[in-house]
């Protein structure tokens, strides 16, 4: 329910009104705020209600069929406790003053449109139930206008504090955060203006609301009052209601001014440190992104690891296998030149594959910190070239189709890592998901490059999460890193975009570069 959090120290509410629509309207609209809404048409009813139940406000009509609201409220215990908001037809001033000596919230005049009345009883309980209580010192020598103001404002959630001098208030506006100064002209030891004066000379009052309270009013006292710091002026004695309204406006304003200031500062600095915010934000990004590639190069090595092993096996086999055929010969007597010569040469042909192989590596993980020309044919076959042999023992077959080949300017190694990535993604599904003939289809057209698998595509819900940083779809053996860093790579170092699809056959990963980019150093 709208509101209703703002009021959890208002439960209860009756509503004390002889027109049954205007009550049943009442209890309507405050009920959709969460109150529990108790009725009653008579002042008979009412008594009978307050004895039953305890009520955090009364609405009072004034007139009822069998006596006057007013007595009521003299039979109410504590108006702090249980408060009272007068809604009636009636104008009567002098029993508005007495009232509100009573300690009464507000005296509303009910009009053609209830519903404003309503809006204003929902206001007047916002107020009351705030959880800041707010300070508001008065500076008058007169104990009976401190105790009437007292009166008046603690039953609307104000803390009233007295000084009967100026110093003691001066002293006590040292001592406590008030968010108002009630000050009355004549005092013993100093007079108001002096007062006001001695206020305002410090930054930390400056925009204090002050309330003068004065027993003459004339021009003369008023523009003095306001132009040595002033808010507002009032003549004793003071009608209620108006010092009531005054009160809860200058309250507010300050409160305003206060969350406005705060807001502009925040905003000058912010507008003179932006550029220093943005580029914090930025090498916290950066940093951010180094950590995860990082962590993304770590996971890497391993496979790459794999990778050597599946692709020095054969010629380790085949060096061993001649190392053996030579022990054979030399035992047999069988061992000529020729025959050396011929084995050496296969030696030699199998130690230049295991040398190019660790160059192939090496250069992977080369730092690359400049641009160079390429192509996607050249990228694809050096990649193809660190997993050839994993795949080949996987039985997975590769269907490369080059409809035109490009040349383009971008970072050649962490290109081939995207590659790479993508292609052991492919391998790992294909083997997980035991295909029967597994095939990865490569196609290559200028700037682009698309690689599919036939493993039968990825779920639409996996596929929104696909570059998430951390999400795996290989359980406790992913993680998460190889998809969003190859994005990364993409789309921040090489300008391009990396995109993912459901193809005809399974996931579809599309490469796209800008045929031209400037040079820049790679993150």
């Amino acid at each position: 329910m709208e509101n209703q959090n703002h009021f959890t120290n208002m439960k209860n509410i009756l509503v004390i009104e002889d027109s049954k629509i205007i009550n049943n309207i009442i209890k309507k609209e405050l009920t959709k705020l969460g109150f529990n809404i108790s009725q009653a048409f008579t002042l008979q009813e009412a008594k009978e209600n307050i004895q039953e139940k305890k009520f955090q406000l009364i609405i009072l009509d004034l007139h009822l069929p069998d006596g006057e609201g007013s007595e009521l409220i003299a039979n109410i215990q504590s108006l702090t406790k249980t408060k009272v908001v007068v809604l009636t037809s009636s104008q009567d001033t002098e029993l508005r003053e007495e009232l509100f000596q009573y300690g009464i919230l507000d005296y509303l005049v009910k009009d053609k449109n209830l519903l404003y009345s309503i809006a204003e009883i929902i206001k007047i309980i916002s107020h009351v139930t705030d959880k800041t209580k707010e300070k508001i010192l008065i500076i008058d020598d007169s104990k009976f206008i401190c105790k009437q103001i007292r009166t008046i404002l603690e039953p609307r959630n104000y803390k009233v504090v007295s000084a009967y001098t100026a110093k003691i208030g001066l002293q006590k506006l040292y001592q406590e955060e008030f968010k108002l100064v009630i000050l009355d002209m004549e005092l013993p030891d100093l007079h108001g203006i002096d007062v006001l004066e001695f206020i305002r000379k410090d930054r930390c009052f400056l925009h204090l609301p002050i309330l003068v309270l004065s027993g003459t009013s004339t021009p003369e006292i008023i523009r003095n009052s306001l132009k040595n710091g002033a808010n507002d002026f009032l003549k004793k004695p003071f009608v209620f209601e108006e010092f009531i309204l005054k009160v809860d406006l200058w309250i507010d304003y300050f409160q305003k001014e206060k969350k406005l200031a705060q807001q502009r500062a925040e905003l000058q600095y912010m507008n003179e440190n932006l550029t220093k915010l943005v580029d914090e934000e930025v090498q916290k990004n950066r940093q951010k992104d180094k950590m995860m590639f990082a962590q993304s190069r770590q996971a890497q090595m391993g496979e790459m690891l794999a990778m050597i092993a599946h692709q020095w096996r054969q010629p380790l086999n085949a060096i061993n296998a001649a190392v053996s055929v030579i022990d054979l010969k030399v035992k047999r007597g069988e061992f000529d030149y020729e025959m050396s010569k011929k084995i050496t040469s296969k030696i030699e042909k199998y130690i230049q594959h295991l040398s190019a192989t660790i160059d192939d590596f090496r250069n992977f993980f080369k730092p690359q910190k400049e641009m160079h020309t390429t192509n996607f044919e050249l990228i694809f076959s050096k990649a193809y070239s660190l997993i050839e042999s994993s795949l080949q023992e996987k039985n997975i077959q590769i269907q490369l189709k080059v409809k035109s080949t490009e040349q383009f300017t971008s970072y050649e190694n962490e290109l081939i890592q995207v590659v790479l990535n993508i292609l052991k993604n492919a391998e790992d599904v294909l083997v997980e998901r035991a295909v029967l003939e597994p095939i990865i289809f490569v196609t290559i057209d200028g700037y682009t490059i698309s690689i599919e698998d036939n493993a039968g595509g990825i779920d639409k819900m996996i596929l929104e999460k696909i570059f998430d940083p951390y999400f795996s779809t290989k359980d406790k053996n992913g993680t998460g890193l190889g998809l969003y860093m190859s994005k990364v790579i993409i789309e921040e170092h090489c300008y391009g975009t990396l995109d993912i699809t459901n193809g005809k056959e399974g996931a579809k990963f599309t490469i796209t570069l800008p045929s031209k980019v400037e040079s820049h150093v790679s993150i």
